[in-house]
């Protein structure tokens, strides 16, 4: 009787540390995937590709003098509107290129062999082209530029411009020659999207 009271309680003692030598190492895992999750770099990361020759040589005709070269394979974007560059649509099986040219960053994507288009952040705004800045003048007095990228492919070169006036908010799409493409904008909480015939935007 005694052997059997002493046996229960070892297996309890035994039971309970177990347990607790367990949450002890649930609670360490967690504590140090916060740690590692904290300290993260905010930059996407990239999955590096074996990217096809001749999409190489293409990519270096184009851009022969860039630096922090990255490919990957294509990923949706939300930095800009895909829709409104009228690019094809692509997927996983294409490719994208981030690196930095002239100090500046630049976005480049690859269907194929073929280059589709480029996008570059644009930090200057005083930098951008007379025509561009005469249509933000007139189609959006009194907006603040937020933002830029300049989108490039082998038709055209045009501006997606972020702007805001108060709570007013505005996006446009401005081709180099000064032509409105697209708007989309955010007044009074009534959104408005509009695709514009370029020879009425001037």
């Amino acid at each position: 009787m005694l052997l059997k009271t002493g046996l229960a309680l070892a297996t309890i003692i035994f039971l309970a540390t177990s347990c607790g030598e367990s949450s002890t190492k649930t609670d360490t895992a967690d504590s140090l995937t916060v740690d590692r999750m904290s300290a993260i770099d905010p930059v996407p990361v990239t999955t590096t590709v074996v990217v096809p020759d001749v999409i190489q040589t293409t990519f270096k005709t184009k851009y022969p003098t860039v630096t922090n070269e990255t490919w990957s394979s294509y990923e949706p974007v939300d930095a800009f509107e895909w829709d409104w560059t009228g690019w094809p649509t692509i997927d996983s099986s294409d490719y994208m290129v981030r690196f930095n040219q002239d100090g500046a960053e630049y976005w480049a994507w690859y269907n194929d062999e073929e280059w589709i288009g480029t996008v570059s952040p644009v930090t200057d705004f005083a930098g951008l082209p007379t025509a561009v800045n005469k249509a933000i003048q007139s189609t959006f007095a009194g907006y603040t530029i937020v933002s830029v990228d300049k989108e490039n492919d082998k038709n055209r070169t045009a501006y997606e411009i972020d702007l805001e006036k108060g709570s007013d908010k505005a996006k446009v799409l401005i081709a180099e020659n000064g032509s409105v493409l697209k708007k989309k904008t955010n007044i009074d909480g009534e959104k408005i999207k509009e695709k514009m015939n370029p020879k009425d935007s001037l």
